[in-house]
């Protein structure tokens, strides 16, 4: 292996992260129309929609940055609302920014209004206002988001909120329209190989467009994703194809959990289906969309004559339509284990 390839323990995703416009990649419509408003230092509210890997979290810390320099950070609060809404109190109580304000003899929704109102209400640092950026905003329950939406108000002058979601319409309109509408597009697999190259050349590894187009493929354009895939690829000095170790990749990225949810639910086993769910939402962090996809790749996998497996991908799709207007991914998510276990036959253990 290289020696310059000797000394990796810095993530890449955070080491290439952009620190301006011009590092973003892609987004050009997005970043002429930022530029044109922090010339006039009057930032409005951010509504940041698009998929996954696109730059919303980045550009959120570019705006921030280039509006107070230096300093930014001590004007800048990030949320992660589904954090928030799904590990609950775990989550409040280890986190380095929010723990301050915890109060654990308060619900979950209570410590969220509590915490979005303290910090919007904190003042700013040798800066007019502050910025408070709430990533994955679809996870917001309904209640936090009406009660965002006063707090938006309330603090309009000294405090501007930046949004950033995949799913704009599970965010409510009184919300969205308070903020300036920005969508993020999907990187090109194009634009993201020569992304990719030119940093595999700066770490001293020469990147081929075959293992690079397959390292795009299996995280699905996601620019995070297929950063942190790269720097294994150049620590394990894969020079060719790579396609039997990138399955084992794979798997560290879409875990065999989802594998075995699906089998368990089709075997009248839900509860144990169940636990497979905690694992995937809170240990590997994967949203239901992710465990959704993840799924339908999976039901080839099955043993299943062809009514049956027609019957699962009807389910699978019904639950990623309602997924597009829940609140919670969870429920969904239980809704659909339970209605497997109820209408699918039993079936043999499924083939590796």
């Amino acid at each position: 292996m290289d020696e310059s390839l000797a000394h990796m323990d810095t993530l890449w995703v955070e080491k290439y992260r952009p620190r301006s416009f011009d590092q973003i990649l892609n987004q050009d419509t997005v970043k002429a129309l930022l530029r044109r408003i922090l010339a006039s230092k009057n930032l409005p509210n951010l509504f940041l929609s698009g998929p996954a890997g696109t730059g919303k979290s980045s550009t959120a810390e570019v705006v921030t940055r280039e509006l107070f320099g230096d300093g930014w950070e001590g004007n800048f609060t990030e949320i992660n609302a589904s954090n928030v809404f799904e590990q609950g109190r775990k989550y409040l109580k280890a986190s380095r920014s929010l723990a301050r304000f915890y109060d654990e003899r308060r619900s979950v929704l209570d410590n969220f209004k509590r915490i979005t109102n303290q910090i919007a209400g904190i003042a700013p640092l040798a800066a007019p206002y502050r910025v408070l950026f709430i990533n994955e905003a679809e996870a917001l329950t309904f209640d936090a988001q009406q009660a965002l939406r006063r707090i938006i108000e309330r603090y309009n002058r000294t405090c501007k909120f930046i949004l950033a979601t995949q799913r704009p319409s599970r965010v409510i309109i009184p919300i969205r329209s308070r903020c300036l509408p920005l969508h993020f597009i999907q990187f090109p697999s194009s634009i993201l190989l020569g992304y990719l190259q030119r940093i595999a050349a700066r770490e001293g590894y020469k990147l081929s467009d075959e293992l690079g187009r397959s390292v795009i493929r299996l995280c699905d354009n996601n620019l995070q994703k297929a950063l942190t895939v790269l720097q294994l690829v150049a620590k394990g000095d894969i020079n060719s194809t790579g396609s039997v170790w990138l399955e084992t990749v794979r798997d560290s990225i879409r875990p065999q959990e989802v594998f075995a949810l699906l089998r368990l639910a089709c075997e009248d086993e839900p509860v144990k289906s169940r636990e497979m769910l905690d694992r995937l939402l809170l240990d590997a962090g994967l949203s239901g969309s992710e465990i959704l996809a993840q799924a339908r790749a999976d039901a080839r996998r099955l043993r299943l004559d062809d009514d049956a497996r027609a019957k699962l991908l009807v389910m699978l799709a019904k639950a990623d339509y309602l997924l597009i207007d829940s609140l919670n991914d969870r429920i969904q998510l239980e809704a659909l284990i339970y209605e497997i276990a109820s209408t699918m036959p039993r079936i043999a253990t499924a083939s590796d």
